[in-house]
């Protein structure tokens, strides 16, 4: 696989360089950027496999910005970060590898291996390369966000919003139905459990198996045949026998 690497620091171009050439022989170093100018040239000269991107250069997300210039780009990329930002909840989210610097050996070799079975599957099927850079893209919508929001796609484009305006989510199959308090309502593709990973665990709580609740919305607790959490807008949420405990503790 031919690589490119993308940082605006040289050190961090030069150890990557020899991290890859020591440990993924399978990997060939074809070419290095020091920036998002210099990386559209290089990509568009060299066509590489694998695009290692650092996604916080001088101003600030221009790593992400470099992506949203290039919907069709073949290569996978693996983004590179010093920081443990809400970024990388929006990689986690979207299955798109990353390095945390400094990088840890055994952790570039599994991203590598990873990758390599990646791209092959990227090259023999159509659908599976299209499919990767939805979800790149996705991800790259979602991490250059302010900190706090959180974006869904839909038929006509997409919708941004704070996640504390939604009152209730829903499991429908593997997808995610999102009640907002406004009384408008959304379907995603994300499951319910993909939620639970990326809402404030000290606002949204897992009352149910199909059922999370934001807890500024509730407005009542009640035991009828049952246990229910009552929202603002009169909507009972069932919630489990073996939740209920921790359910009291947290609004106590």
């Amino acid at each position: 696989m031919h690589a490119l690497i993308v940082d605006d620091e040289e050190p961090a171009r030069e150890n990557l360089r020899l991290m890859l050439e020591d440990l993924c022989p399978e990997v060939t170093v074809v070419g290095v950027a020091d920036g998002p100018a210099q990386a559209r040239e290089r990509i568009a000269e060299l066509d590489p496999d694998l695009l290692f991107l650092d996604i916080r250069m001088p101003s600030g997300t221009e790593g992400l910005d470099l992506l949203a210039e290039l919907p069709d780009l073949r290569a996978l990329v693996i983004f590179v970060t010093a920081f443990k930002d809400y970024a990388l909840q929006a990689f986690r989210t979207h299955a798109v590898d990353y390095l945390l610097k400094p990088i840890d050996p055994d952790e570039l070799r599994a991203a590598v291996t990873k990758a390599r079975a990646s791209v092959r599957g990227m090259r023999e099927r159509p659908a599976e390369a299209s499919a990767y850079r939805e979800r790149l893209g996705a991800a790259v919508r979602d991490a250059a966000l302010p900190a706090g929001r959180i974006v869904i796609d839909h038929a006509k484009g997409f919708k941004l919003f704070d996640p504390r305006s939604i009152a209730h989510l829903e499991a429908e199959g593997n997808c995610t139905r999102l009640h907002f308090s406004d009384g408008t309502r959304y379907l995603d593709t994300r499951t319910l459990r993909v939620y639970e990973e990326l809402l404030d665990p000290a606002v949204f709580l897992r009352v149910h198996r199909s059922h999370i609740v934001n807890l500024e919305h509730l407005r009542e607790y009640l035991r009828d045949d049952g246990h229910w959490a009552v929202l603002h807008d009169g909507r009972r949420v069932p919630i489990a026998r073996e939740r209920v405990n921790e359910f009291l503790e947290r609004v106590r």
